[in-house]
């Protein structure tokens, strides 16, 4: 370890091959010392034994700037073959999709680079093709459609987005580009293209005890196309010619007029008797200790219109069916619907069934 001013001072010329001795050995050290050289110039090495890093002097000569570490192979450098590295990797943040910071040697316009601050892009050919933001993933084709494929197979769109962003394919179904209305659901046209349409649902209510004057089912959904009424056992005090009734409502209330309803009794397939009702749909009542039990189907055919068929056995009766069949148009969309008598229930359960 040997450093020196690398000036030759005049002497005697013993002193001055000693002076020349001083400022070979410092060449040959690269000044090496525990402590840096006192005379400094741009570029100078300098082998700091303390610290155990190779420094050299900057160009300006006023700081040292250090190169690796002096105990290992390559002084700790990565070399151009490969290795690990064992700190961050730092790149220049002002890469752009045309040249970006990290790249490829024989194409220099596809690699990562950053589109801003929290962000990685990827790029190809000089295109950005997907971009990581803070909160999202955006994926670009350049203004072409948007696809991925499974490998080996072009033919195969595991999922693809037009460029108008109007088609959306998944695994070689096309879906709507917009949502459908409320309580719509998928279907397909047997061709692999999908759209919105009604969906069909059936929900059935809980039985209820028939009990008072009438049993009220409200708040029915507006896309309930079919309701069926399902009545068992059901009696009433005194119900005679009152007979037992249906009537529909909407929001405005249960409605009493401009029902279009006959309804009969039929002995060994010959009617008995018949009765007709405006003001509810009729289910025909033989007599006082009449107990019915049967269904009553309500369908709908034309926005608030309804038609109304039964069918219903006397059980208290042998031999004796009931029928039924009207239709009538609400004032608004359907949402609550009875089932009474003019007198009080006695007995019975009756129960819905909504369909759509």
């Amino acid at each position: 370890m040997a450093q020196a001013d690398y000036v030759v001072a005049n002497g005697t010329g013993a002193a001055v091959r000693s002076d020349l001795n001083g400022q070979l050995a410092a060449i040959v050290s690269n000044n090496s010392g525990v402590t840096e050289p006192s005379t400094t110039y741009a570029y100078q090495w300098w082998p700091d034994t303390t610290t155990g890093l190779l420094k050299i002097r900057n160009a300006a000569n006023n700081a040292w700037i250090t190169i690796g570490t002096l105990a290992d192979a390559n002084l700790g450098l990565l070399s151009l073959a490969g290795g690990t590295l064992t700190g961050a990797l730092l790149v220049d943040d002002s890469g752009t999709a045309a040249l970006p910071a990290i790249a490829f040697d024989g194409d220099p316009n596809t690699g990562i680079y950053s589109p801003g601050a929290d962000q990685l892009g990827i790029a190809t050919n000089g295109v950005e093709r997907v971009e990581f933001g803070t909160t999202e993933v955006v994926f670009n084709d350049g203004g072409a459609d948007v696809d991925f494929r499974i490998e080996g197979d072009t033919n195969a769109d595991l999922f693809k987005v037009d460029a108008g962003l109007d088609t959306v394919i998944i695994d070689g179904l096309t879906h709507p580009s917009a949502d459908g209305s409320v309580d719509q659901a998928l279907v397909t046209n047997g061709s692999g293209v999908l759209s919105f349409a009604s969906r069909s649902r059936l929900v059935r209510g809980s039985a209820v005890t028939a009990s008072g004057t009438a049993v009220t089912f409200t708040s029915i959904p507006s896309w309930v196309r079919r309701i069926t009424l399902t009545f068992v056992n059901m009696s009433a005090a005194s119900p005679g010619t009152n007979h037992f009734f249906c009537r529909l409502g909407d929001s405005g209330g249960l409605e009493t007029s401009g029902y279009i309803c006959s309804s009969n009794a039929l002995a060994g397939g010959v009617s008995s008797a018949a009765i007709s009702a405006t003001a509810n749909f009729i289910l025909y009542s033989t007599s006082d200790a009449n107990i019915l039990s049967g269904q009553l189907i309500l369908s709908n055919y034309d926005g608030n219109a309804w038609v109304a068929t039964g069918m219903w056995d006397y059980s208290d009766t042998t031999g004796i069916t009931g029928m039924m069949a009207g239709y009538k148009v609400l004032s608004a969309t359907l949402d609550q619907i009875d089932i009474g008598t003019s007198n009080t229930f006695d007995s019975g359960t009756i129960n819905i069934i909504y369909e759509g």
